[in-house]
């Protein structure tokens, strides 16, 4: 209908006054109605270019909504978990060990850091010790966002791993950091390094026969066929994880991949199969108490329903995740639920409460050190004080963003800020 009317306003009139010249009329009416229709043509070509404009920002603003709500997580970031142990068997590592854990399960992972840096430094520690801690404490790394720091103690892991004597655990030691190595590079958005990474991890888990090791790379080379929009790689991948998973009897990575192919479905539409996934997996999460797991399907379930245009859905099942990442402790969980909650509030014309949901999200991302989480605050807060037609607090909020992206390197984040901050300019300029 708009694009009649489009027409009518630039064509009509100038078909108008082509006809006038067909008829005998004194000149001055004649050009008194040439100008008027032309200004109506000028009119409608205004109006046809607003219009293009507006929908262009709804785009792209629809674009960007989007990727505030993906959230994909890798299947595998450490070793497996009898050679984690192994580095709690030395007694004199014992106690560091178990502390650090403790504090790892408690989202308190600069604590973390600092216990597993005593089992690193210790001088009775060995290389299989030493190779084991480096991975801890670049997962703890990982998820404070921190991924130089994270990258070079996965490739310390990688170095002390040739110095291992026993063959099985130097194999071990060496796939869990090529893996994670790749991990760091699919996050900053280097796909290609990303994915052979996850290739040589995935040939030595072929070699020394770890199905786990071998479902934990086919599912994050999934992921990373998913990033490159090759929808059918990447269900293939998921799907030979998911049947190596249910082979061997891993109801958690089952239920992981089961997730992993519901983001897939959800990225090309499907939201119907997605939903269905992502139930298969929350319903495997609870069977077996790992909550981190059901909060995480609950968030999935609920950027469905932010995606389908459900905001009250959306936000009830945002909220049953909030309440879980609350209760076992996981301030990451909970500072990334607010910001979730936040995203849908301006739909339903909160934007007071969407900016007290980031602001709160904000603070315990700073709190933890989480620096891609602080940045992804500032953006969203960015991007709420533009809809407010707050211009100026706008690209504040959205450059402090950019610069902490720049800082960590994350690719990715990088051209979506730019993107919008070039939006919000040229809205800028249009309105002077």
């Amino acid at each position: 209908m708009d694009i009649l009317l489009d027409i009518i306003l630039i064509v009509g009139p100038l078909a108008i006054g082509i006809s006038l010249g067909t008829l005998t009329l004194p000149l001055i009416p004649k050009i008194a109605v040439w100008i008027g229709c032309l200004l109506i043509s000028i009119l409608g070509v205004i109006r046809v270019k607003k219009g293009w404009e507006e929908r262009k920002q709804d785009i792209r603003e629809k674009e960007h909504l989007s990727h505030l709500l993906e959230k994909q997580e890798l299947r595998a970031k450490g070793l497996p978990e009898p050679y984690i142990d192994g580095l709690g068997e030395n007694p004199l590592l014992k106690d560091q060990f178990n502390a650090g854990r403790k504090y790892e399960k408690e989202s308190k992972l600069k604590e973390a850091i600092e216990e597993f840096k005593k089992c690193l430094l210790h001088p009775k520690a060995t290389n299989d010790n030493r190779v084991a801690a480096n991975i801890l404490i670049g997962n703890c790394y990982f998820n404070l966002s921190k991924l130089r720091e994270a990258e070079d103690h996965y490739k310390e892991a990688l170095n002390i791993s040739k110095r291992v004597k026993d063959e099985a655990d130097r194999l071990k030691g060496k796939s869990a950091a090529l893996g994670n190595i790749g991990a760091i590079y699919r996050v900053l958005g280097k796909t290609e390094e990303a994915l052979e990474h996850f290739n040589k991890a995935l040939e030595i888990h072929r070699k020394i026969g770890d199905e786990q090791g071998v479902a934990d790379q086919l599912a994050n080379k999934g992921i990373i066929y998913d990033d490159l929009g090759k929808i059918k790689e990447a269900l293939r991948y998921h799907i030979e994880a998911l049947e190596i998973d249910w082979k061997i009897g891993d109801e958690q990575g089952v239920a992981i991949d089961l997730g992993n192919i519901g983001l897939i479905y959800r990225a090309v539409g499907k939201t119907e199969k997605a939903l269905m996934y992502h139930n298969q997996a929350l319903e495997i999460h609870r069977k077996i108490g790992y909550e981190q797991g059901v909060a995480n399907q609950l968030g999935n379930i609920g950027n469905i329903y932010a995606v389908l245009d459900k905001p009250e859905e959306a936000i009830e099942h945002f909220n049953k995740a909030l309440e879980i990442h609350r209760k076992i402790g996981d301030e990451q969980g909970v500072a990334n639920g607010l910001g979730n909650i936040g995203v849908i509030y301006p739909a339903l014309g909160k934007t007071d409460e969407a900016l007290e949901h980031f602001n709160k999200a904000l603070e315990i991302h700073r709190k933890i050190g989480d620096e891609q989480g602080v940045a992804n605050g500032l953006a969203k807060i960015g991007i709420i004080y533009n809809d407010l037609g707050k211009i100026k607090e706008a690209l504040k909020y959205l450059k402090e963003a950019l610069e902490i992206f720049r800082h960590i390197g994350s690719q990715p984040q990088i051209e979506i800020t730019l993107k919008n901050i070039e939006i919000i300019e040229e809205k800028r300029e249009s309105a002077q």
